[in-house]
């Protein structure tokens, strides 16, 4: 499921905290994301989460987890962002749920 956040939530952002629609409170644990540990997040059904330029953030969960991560991960970058790149994050919560947050550039 495809869904639009709302500003509060975009805004906690910065400080590496996400109330995710599933009642989850998500803090980053990581920056800068290996691609592969990135796929194997996704492969994994967790949820991904993309921070798009002009401050939207949708939550992808279910089918469109996959599709989400599958547009961003020959762009997903470890190195400072160029215009176009995008960086990655795991996030979780203290239930042990998992989130990918991807950052496009």
């Amino acid at each position: 499921m495809r869904r639009e956040l709302p500003d509060r939530d975009w805004k906690a952002l910065g400080p590496g905290v996400l109330i995710g629609p599933d009642g989850r409170t998500y803090r980053r644990r990581t920056t800068r994301i290996e691609p592969l540990d990135a796929a194997a997040l996704a492969e994994s059904g967790c949820p991904v989460v993309s921070y798009l330029p002009g401050g939207r953030l949708v939550w992808q969960d279910e089918d469109d987890a996959w599709p989400a991560w599958a547009d961003a991960r020959t762009s997903l970058t470890t190195d400072l962002p160029e215009p176009g790149s995008v960086t990655g994050g795991r996030w979780e919560a203290a239930d042990g749920g998992t989130a990918l947050v991807l950052v496009w550039h």
